[in-house]
């Protein structure tokens, strides 16, 4: 190769790179921008959705489950038939509903569970009662004329009074020296028109007297606590 040609070659290689279109290259880079932006908008909007469709589904479990288990304090809420026939957990339930059988049903009034029972004696019964302090049985006579309840007798060492109730008597209560009125519980209709009662109230109450009252909440007999 001589001078000539090896000067013309190297001319060739040192020529400045094509012109570039400019605009052409613009357009290009902000499209390259338009096309990520998108990718990052559609991502989040993918998350978001996401994270909705989750927070749904989540929300939907927990009313599920709230709707077919209750809270404690519903479960605490729920009770047990007043009539329906109780557990042997008092010492002596189990002999004692043997030895006397129920006439009618078993009654449900905390703390006790009564009964009432047939007598030896002519034109008698028995009450029985399980608690407590165990378990007894007490003969009684019927109510005469005008009298709605009676008292069988108070616990020993726990503040409850107890005893029966004809079946227009619809509510018991205690009634302490200041007034205050402390709901009992009654079950009506247990056996021979009866209902069986009791008022349990704190200790120290200074319990006066009982109130017998009807359906309308009509007084029908006040006993005298002693």
């Amino acid at each position: 190769m001589d001078v000539k040609q090896m000067f013309d070659t190297l001319t060739r290689e040192e020529q400045p790179p094509a012109a570039v279109d400019v605009g052409r290259a613009v357009a290009t880079g902000r499209a390259v921008r338009r096309r990520r932006r998108a990718a990052v908008a559609g991502a989040t909007v993918t998350a978001a959705v996401t994270a909705a469709v989750t927070a749904a589904v989540t929300a939907a479990v927990v009313l599920a489950t709230w709707t077919v288990r209750p809270s404690p304090e519903r479960q605490e809420q729920v009770a047990v038939p007043a009539t329906a026939t109780p557990q042997p957990i008092y010492r002596g339930f189990a002999e004692l509903k043997k030895e006397q059988p129920p006439k009618g049903r078993i009654a449900s009034v905390p703390p006790l569970v009564m009964w009432v029972s047939d007598a030896p004696g002519k034109n008698e019964l028995f009450l029985c009662e399980s608690g407590p302090n165990g378990s007894s049985c007490s003969g009684f006579r019927p109510l005469a004329a005008g009298e709605f309840a009676r008292t069988e007798g108070k616990l020993r060492g726990v503040d409850v009074w107890f005893g029966f109730a004809r079946s227009t008597v619809h509510g018991v209560r205690a009634v302490t020296k200041n007034g205050r009125r402390l709901p009992g519980n009654l079950t009506r209709g247990v056996a021979a028109g009866l209902g069986l009662w009791s008022v349990e109230y704190p200790r120290g109450a200074d319990v006066r007297r009982l109130d017998f009252v009807d359906a309308k909440g009509k007084i029908l007999q006040r006993i005298a606590a002693r």
